[in-house]
C-alpha cells in the first residue's frame, strides 16, 4: 500500500521508481543486496544503513501528506537521482 502511494507521488513529480516492501525485520537483508537509495517506513526501522530513512506513517493514513512529500522531494534532490 505504501509503495503504491509512493509510486504515485514519484510519477506525479516526473520520477520513475521501484519499491520493495519488507517487514522491519527484513530490512537488513534487503539492504545487503544493495541498490536502495532510501528507506521509507511505517513501522520503526532500527540501524544505520547509510541511506536516508523517512517515517511515512502519517503519509500512509493521510496526515500531513504535503509535509511528507516536501521532505521526500528534498531527500530526492540531495540524492541527485
Amino acid at each position: 500500500m505504501l509503495s503504491s502511494k509512493l509510486e504515485d507521488v514519484f510519477a506525479e513529480k516526473g520520477y520513475d521508481m521501484e519499491a520493495t516492501e519488507v517487514s522491519p525485520g527484513g530490512v537488513p537483508g534487503a539492504m545487503q543486496s544493495g541498490g536502495y537509495d532510501m528507506i521509507v517506513y511505517t513501522s520503526p526501522v532500527e540501524g544505520d544503513y547509510g541511506v536516508p530513512i523517512l517515517n511515512a506513517t502519517g503519509f500512509l493514513v493521510g496526515i500531513n501528506e504535503e509535509e511528507f512529500i516536501e521532505e521526500l522531494m528534498q531527500v530526492v534532490e540531495k540524492l541527485q537521482l
